[in-house]
Protein backbone atom coordinates (compact mmCIF):
# COMPACT_ATOMS: atom_id res chain seq x y z
CA UNK A 1 0.00 0.00 0.00
CA UNK A 2 3.06 2.48 0.59
CA UNK A 3 4.54 1.78 -2.56
CA UNK A 4 0.76 3.27 -3.99
CA UNK A 5 1.05 6.15 -2.15
CA UNK A 6 4.72 6.47 -2.83
CA UNK A 7 3.78 6.72 -6.85
CA UNK A 8 1.19 8.78 -6.32
CA UNK A 9 2.70 11.55 -4.29
CA UNK A 10 5.94 11.47 -7.60
CA UNK A 11 3.09 11.03 -10.12
CA UNK A 12 1.98 14.81 -8.55
CA UNK A 13 5.39 16.18 -7.79
CA UNK A 14 7.38 15.00 -10.98
CA UNK A 15 6.02 17.80 -13.87
CA UNK A 16 7.14 20.17 -11.54
CA UNK A 17 10.46 18.59 -10.74
CA UNK A 18 10.97 18.02 -15.11
CA UNK A 19 9.86 21.97 -15.54
CA UNK A 20 12.55 23.24 -14.11
CA UNK A 21 14.90 24.96 -15.87
CA UNK A 22 18.92 23.48 -16.04
CA UNK A 23 21.08 26.49 -15.82
CA UNK A 24 24.91 26.80 -17.23
CA UNK A 25 27.43 27.59 -15.17
CA UNK A 26 27.83 30.84 -16.19
CA UNK A 27 24.25 32.96 -16.09
CA UNK A 28 22.26 34.11 -18.91
CA UNK A 29 23.68 37.99 -20.49
CA UNK A 30 20.16 39.97 -21.24
CA UNK A 31 20.38 42.30 -23.62
CA UNK A 32 20.74 45.49 -22.24
CA UNK A 33 21.75 43.95 -18.77
CA UNK A 34 25.68 43.28 -19.51
CA UNK A 35 26.70 44.21 -16.30
CA UNK A 36 24.02 42.38 -14.79
CA UNK A 37 26.47 39.69 -13.83
CA UNK A 38 29.00 41.91 -12.05
CA UNK A 39 27.29 44.48 -10.60
CA UNK A 40 28.74 47.43 -8.52
CA UNK A 41 28.73 47.59 -4.90
CA UNK A 42 26.25 50.35 -3.17
CA UNK A 43 24.70 50.66 0.28
CA UNK A 44 20.81 52.01 0.17
CA UNK A 45 20.37 54.49 2.49
CA UNK A 46 17.87 54.43 5.24
CA UNK A 47 16.10 57.61 3.84
CA UNK A 48 15.75 59.73 0.66
CA UNK A 49 18.08 62.63 1.69
CA UNK A 50 21.06 60.09 2.15
CA UNK A 51 20.32 57.55 -0.74
CA UNK A 52 22.84 57.32 -3.12
CA UNK A 53 22.57 57.86 -6.95
CA UNK A 54 22.64 54.83 -9.25
CA UNK A 55 23.50 55.11 -13.06
CA UNK A 56 21.02 54.02 -15.63
CA UNK A 57 22.50 50.69 -17.36
CA UNK A 58 24.04 49.90 -14.34
CA UNK A 59 23.80 46.61 -12.01
CA UNK A 60 23.94 47.23 -8.53
CA UNK A 61 24.51 44.45 -5.72
CA UNK A 62 22.80 46.87 -3.04
CA UNK A 63 22.92 46.03 0.62
CA UNK A 64 20.03 46.47 2.52
CA UNK A 65 19.29 47.87 5.82
CA UNK A 66 16.35 46.00 8.65
CA UNK A 67 13.13 47.44 7.47
CA UNK A 68 12.47 49.17 10.71
CA UNK A 69 15.36 51.70 10.50
CA UNK A 70 13.88 53.08 7.19
CA UNK A 71 12.50 56.05 6.85
CA UNK A 72 10.28 55.51 3.57
CA UNK A 73 9.74 58.66 0.95
CA UNK A 74 6.22 56.95 0.57
CA UNK A 75 4.58 54.51 1.71
CA UNK A 76 4.93 51.12 -0.01
CA UNK A 77 2.84 49.26 -2.24
CA UNK A 78 3.11 46.80 0.14
CA UNK A 79 3.64 46.71 3.34
CA UNK A 80 7.11 45.08 5.04
CA UNK A 81 7.29 42.74 7.08
CA UNK A 82 9.55 44.19 10.70
CA UNK A 83 11.70 41.16 9.92
CA UNK A 84 12.37 41.87 6.21
CA UNK A 85 15.09 44.62 4.83
CA UNK A 86 14.44 47.49 2.91
CA UNK A 87 16.31 50.57 1.64
CA UNK A 88 15.96 53.79 -0.68
CA UNK A 89 18.86 54.46 -3.26
CA UNK A 90 18.60 57.51 -6.07
CA UNK A 91 18.47 57.66 -10.31
CA UNK A 92 18.48 60.40 -12.46
CA UNK A 93 16.64 60.04 -15.85
CA UNK A 94 18.14 62.06 -18.55
CA UNK A 95 15.63 61.17 -21.33
CA UNK A 96 11.83 60.54 -21.68
CA UNK A 97 11.12 56.70 -22.35
CA UNK A 98 10.32 53.46 -20.69
CA UNK A 99 12.30 52.29 -18.32
CA UNK A 100 12.35 48.77 -16.58
CA UNK A 101 13.65 48.27 -12.99
CA UNK A 102 14.87 44.67 -12.69
CA UNK A 103 15.60 42.87 -9.70
CA UNK A 104 17.25 39.61 -8.02
CA UNK A 105 14.48 38.79 -5.76
CA UNK A 106 11.13 38.95 -4.79
CA UNK A 107 11.36 42.47 -3.57
CA UNK A 108 8.73 45.61 -3.55
CA UNK A 109 9.93 48.02 -5.68
CA UNK A 110 8.51 51.61 -5.80
CA UNK A 111 9.91 54.18 -8.08
CA UNK A 112 8.95 57.89 -6.25
CA UNK A 113 8.59 60.76 -7.77
CA UNK A 114 8.06 64.18 -5.45
CA UNK A 115 7.15 61.91 -2.13
CA UNK A 116 4.09 60.15 -5.03
CA UNK A 117 4.76 56.62 -6.22
CA UNK A 118 4.32 55.78 -9.70
CA UNK A 119 2.00 53.42 -11.13
CA UNK A 120 4.16 50.66 -12.99
CA UNK A 121 3.23 49.92 -17.00
CA UNK A 122 4.73 46.22 -16.68
CA UNK A 123 5.74 43.78 -14.97
CA UNK A 124 7.79 40.45 -16.10
CA UNK A 125 10.28 38.35 -15.75
CA UNK A 126 13.95 38.35 -16.95
CA UNK A 127 15.45 35.33 -19.18
CA UNK A 128 15.48 31.80 -17.99
CA UNK A 129 19.17 31.64 -16.02
CA UNK A 130 20.04 35.34 -16.53
CA UNK A 131 19.43 36.00 -12.30
CA UNK A 132 16.44 38.54 -13.08
CA UNK A 133 13.77 37.50 -11.50
CA UNK A 134 12.02 40.40 -12.00
CA UNK A 135 11.25 43.85 -14.15
CA UNK A 136 8.77 46.35 -13.22
CA UNK A 137 8.35 48.98 -15.81
CA UNK A 138 7.45 52.53 -16.00
CA UNK A 139 7.26 55.79 -18.35
CA UNK A 140 9.74 58.60 -16.94
CA UNK A 141 10.09 61.80 -17.45
CA UNK A 142 13.36 63.94 -17.25
CA UNK A 143 14.02 64.28 -13.55
CA UNK A 144 15.49 62.81 -10.07
CA UNK A 145 13.22 60.13 -8.75
CA UNK A 146 13.80 57.52 -5.55
CA UNK A 147 13.90 53.79 -5.77
CA UNK A 148 12.34 52.32 -2.66
CA UNK A 149 13.09 48.35 -2.39
CA UNK A 150 11.03 46.83 0.54
CA UNK A 151 9.81 43.45 1.91
CA UNK A 152 13.43 41.60 1.00
CA UNK A 153 14.25 38.22 2.64
CA UNK A 154 17.95 39.04 2.18
CA UNK A 155 20.10 41.71 3.36
CA UNK A 156 20.92 42.35 -0.36
CA UNK A 157 19.43 42.30 -3.73
CA UNK A 158 20.82 42.96 -7.13
CA UNK A 159 19.09 46.14 -9.27
CA UNK A 160 19.53 47.88 -12.61
CA UNK A 161 17.34 50.79 -13.84
CA UNK A 162 17.76 50.17 -17.91
CA UNK A 163 15.61 52.50 -20.85
CA UNK A 164 13.60 49.46 -22.64
CA UNK A 165 12.81 49.84 -26.51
Amino acid sequence: MRSFYLAAALALFAPSVMAQTTCPADPVVATGYETWPTPAEVNAATNAANAPFLETGKAYKTTLVATPQVTFAAEPGRKSETASFSGLMMVHIADSGTYGVAASSGVWIDLIKDKTPLKSIRHGHGPDCSGIRKIVSYDLQPGDYVLQIASSKTPDVTVQIQPLP
